[in-house]
């Protein structure tokens, strides 16, 4: 549970680091960090997959879109619409496999569609320009999972989420070394965010959730995942000063709904990949 409330904390974290520390630069230090730290950790012969280098590209957009799209949301509202990514998912996987989807995906889908129209359509008609970067975050968050279930079959959860760790921080310098220039303003608010997201939310989350998960089902999992927009909220409320009206609170309540309808009706073994992203 503590490494779900550690994600759910770093949304208003990093939002507050925005100001201060420019998108790539923040990933490509935080990602880095994480690599060095998990790598002396890593045992056993390699494998590799080219799935992987498409998990990495997948998690790097994911990444970049989610912080992009913190500048101008709110930290509550990125973290549920980044939750959609759990009901993507099957319908992404039904479409490589050639199967329909399950009648727990579509109802999800629905609720969740439902949700994200009452959170992100407040007061307008049309969605502001942050809640679609964290869509399109999510969108990639759920094709990475599609990936990381291939990979999965021929290389270990701790080289796989290496390769990854990897291919997000050489993406995040070529992006901040081809613009140039400092973009960084070393303020406490940086700095803390880069040790909570780096450090325990990147390196020690994925080594808790790899031990974790041998001694729990995958529902229990999915439920205890489900809850990290949720942690979220509560944080941003209580250290942001967000405020929650009740179309909001009916948003997140719907999505968060169809997301545990979509898992906790779902195949065992995309329960089971849909906790990979353990960052």
């Amino acid at each position: 549970m503590q490494t779900w409330l550690c994600w759910g904390t770093t949304f208003q974290l990093v939002k507050d680091a925005l100001g201060d520390i420019d998108t790539f630069p923040f990933l490509a230090i935080r990602f880095l960090a994480a690599l060095v730290i998990l790598l002396p950790f890593r045992r056993g012969r390699f494998k590799w997959n080219p799935a992987a280098l498409r998990a990495g590209v997948y998690l790097f957009c994911g990444y970049a879109f989610q912080t992009l799209g913190l500048i101008w949301t709110t930290p509550s509202k990125a973290a549920f619409i980044t939750g959609l990514n759990v009901v993507l998912v099957p319908f992404i996987a039904s479409f490589i496999d050639k199967k329909i989807p399950y009648w727990g995906a579509c109802v999800g889908a629905l609720l969740a569609a439902a949700g994200l129209g009452f959170i992100s359509l407040e007061g307008a008609f049309l969605p502001g320009r942050g809640d679609l970067l964290v869509l399109c975050c999510a969108v990639f968050f759920a094709l990475q999972i599609v990936a990381v279930r291939e990979a999965s079959k021929t290389m270990t959860a701790q080289d796989l989420t290496l390769v990854q760790l990897a291919v997000v921080s050489l993406f995040s310098f070529g992006i901040w070394g081809g613009f140039g220039g400092n973009s960084i303003n070393w303020t406490p608010a940086v700095i803390w965010a880069l040790i909570i997201t780096a450090v325990f939310a990147t390196a020690a989350a994925f080594l808790t959730q790899s031990w974790a998960q041998r001694f729990t089902s995958a529902d229990r999992v999915a439920i205890i995942l489900a809850t990290e927009p949720v942690f979220a909220g509560l944080f941003s409320y209580i250290y942001g000063g967000e405020l929650f009206g009740p179309q909001k609170l009916l948003g997140c309540a719907l999505i968060l709904i169809g997301i545990l309808i979509s898992e906790l009706s779902g195949h065992k073994d995309m329960s089971q990949v849909s906790q990979g992203r353990s960052f």
